[in-house]
């Protein structure tokens, strides 16, 4: 026997123990209880107990539930009451009466009366019946919400974990190149990668946090990618920035600079690495900007593992708060983020 059915009848039970309490009230001479109260308490309720199990049981799981209404409608009209009536009359009159034939303490209902008190009950019975399920609804929608958060929070985990390899890769193969040219730039930039690192390290298992420390890592990380361009000057890293205790999902907007980087083609004169980062109260704008000049859609940029994994983190933190909109005119591939921060 599962837990529901036990708390099923559990309340039934307590539900009948009201109800027979009632009775005897109703039924007793006085205050004290004779054995004839309780006889007399147990033969009503026969025809109560087997309308209610009646239509608890069957009528309802059967009919209603299954939105057959005029079937139930009808069954319960003819059906039960047809049924209880001389189920009431056998018990409570004709057995009664048999066994107590000079016996007039306790009134007889008519039919009418009895049909009510029937009806009565049967709207009790599957109040109770509506409530315990409805709670029972409640528990477990708070179950799947829950369940849902665990699985929202152990995905952002995940794709934030995704951020670390990823990143490293890059950077290292800057400095590698910058090795290789025994570039006097190699130390700085082995010790900008370790504080980096330490950030990711630090940031990564946290669900926000200050605006100001994700900007300076992504203006380290900015400086980093730059280093490795043949004419750096074509990437710019504009900020315009009021900070007031905001926060953020942290490694959040790395993958979108990561991917201007990854896609722009800086050979023509003309060609430009451009990131725009603005914020105003608690609304943050991000547009990147970059020349290519290969034969490239602009959905072929934005299918790549970084690029899908930022997105999805975005849906997960912040539904409803955000757009993000990608765009190609002629040789310029534009990203433009908008999200409402903490």
């Amino acid at each position: 026997m599962n837990k529901k059915t036990k708390q099923q009848i559990v309340s039934y039970l307590l539900f009948w123990a009201i109800s027979f309490y009632i009775g005897l009230e109703v039924f007793s001479y006085d205050d004290e209880y004779k054995s004839i109260d309780y006889i007399y308490t147990f033969l009503f309720h026969v025809p109560l107990v087997y309308a209610v199990s009646m239509h608890s049981f069957h009528l309802v799981p059967n009919y209603l539930a299954k939105s057959r209404f005029w079937v139930y409608g009808i069954t319960t009209l003819l059906g039960l009451y047809g049924s209880t009536i001389p189920l009431y009359t056998l018990t409570f009159d004709v057995f009664a009466g048999w066994l107590f034939p000079n016996y007039y303490l306790v009134r007889l209902y008519s039919g009418l009366e009895f049909i009510g008190i029937v009806t009565l009950y049967l709207i009790l019975s599957s109040s109770m019946e509506f409530a315990r399920s409805w709670f029972s609804s409640l528990k477990a929608q708070q179950k799947i919400s829950e369940l849902q958060s665990e699985k929202k929070a152990s995905e952002l985990k995940a794709l934030r974990a995704q951020v670390n390899p990823h990143f490293l890769f890059n950077s290292l193969n800057t400095i590698y190149s910058e090795a290789l040219k025994k570039s006097e730039k190699a130390p700085k930039l082995i010790l900008q990668l370790s504080d980096m690192l330490r950030y990711v390290v630090d940031k990564m298992d946290m669900d926000s946090v200050p605006l100001e420390e994700e900007i300076d890592y992504l203006k380290n990380y900015f400086l980093l990618h730059k280093e490795r361009l043949n004419d750096p000057d074509k990437a710019a890293f504009n900020l315009e920035v009021q900070l007031s205790n905001q926060k953020i999902a942290p490694l959040l907007l790395i993958n979108f600079i990561e991917n201007t980087f990854k896609h722009a083609d800086l050979s023509a004169d003309d060609s430009f690495i451009s990131i725009h980062l603005s914020v105003e109260q608690n609304t943050l704008k991000l547009k990147s900007e970059n020349t290519f000049y290969e034969n490239q859609s602009d959905s072929e940029k934005s299918s790549g593992t970084g690029f899908q994994n930022a997105k999805r983190r975005l849906e997960l933190a912040y539904p409803g708060r955000h757009s993000l909109s990608t765009s190609t005119n002629k040789n310029t591939y534009t990203l433009e983020l908008t999200m409402e921060l903490e």
